[in-house]
């Protein structure tokens, strides 16, 4: 879904993206139902962090159900583009830019993260980072529901399709991983392969 070696800054590649006229394959409108699904199974509980949230979807979605919400994205112009859409709809959603990988340190304490498409664009190394910062910002109890590509997926679907030892790998300090399964992971292309996990902060 796009090369982000052509340029040595990862945030101008995304903010590049999301100033395009074209609108980003993932970004499909509306929540992710796998995403939508599990979250029924276990039920949302407030605040929550959508991490890597792009344009503001799910945390939009979040906030229209009554629950506090914060979307948090690497992208400038991704931020700004949920702001507005924030603002369209009248609804008191918050949006920071951050770092998934370096997360600020007064961030939180959430009870829910939603992640959509963000921890299969990383390696196997910053995964563990990002299962680690986010253990400092989720309460105990505490879930993240993720969803990304799976092996499987189209070829340059996504950067790093996901497979469950990738899940058990990187959470497994700090955190229980209740469900690894196969899913669908929607982009405006296409239904693509996808892996969905719970995992519950200890």
């Amino acid at each position: 879904m796009g090369d982000r070696s052509e340029t040595g800054d990862e945030a101008d590649w995304w903010n590049e993206v999301y100033r395009s006229e074209t609108v980003p394959p993932w970004d499909i409108g509306h929540p992710q139902p796998a995403l939508v699904d599990a979250i029924e199974s276990y039920e949302l509980t407030g605040p929550i962090l959508d991490v890597g949230c792009g344009t503001g979807i799910h945390a939009l979605w979040a906030t229209e159900r009554g629950y506090t919400a914060l979307g948090i994205d690497f992208s400038e112009v991704g931020i700004e583009v949920a702001q507005k859409r924030a603002r369209e709809r009248g609804l008191d959603a918050d949006f920071r830019v951050a770092n998934a990988l370096n997360l600020p340190s007064n961030l939180g304490p959430f009870k829910t993260v939603l992640d959509s498409g963000l921890f299969h664009a990383f390696e196997t190394d910053e995964r563990e980072t990002y299962a680690r910062e986010l253990a400092a910002a989720v309460s105990s109890g505490g879930h993240l529901f993720l969803v990304g590509f799976a092996e499987g997926a189209t070829e340059n679907a996504g950067p790093n399709p996901l497979t469950p030892e990738d899940i058990h790998s990187a959470f497994g300090n700090q955190w229980t991983v209740h469900e690894t399964q196969e899913s669908v992971f929607e982009t405006r292309v296409r239904s693509e392969q996808g892996l969905l996990a719970v995992v519950e902060r200890v």
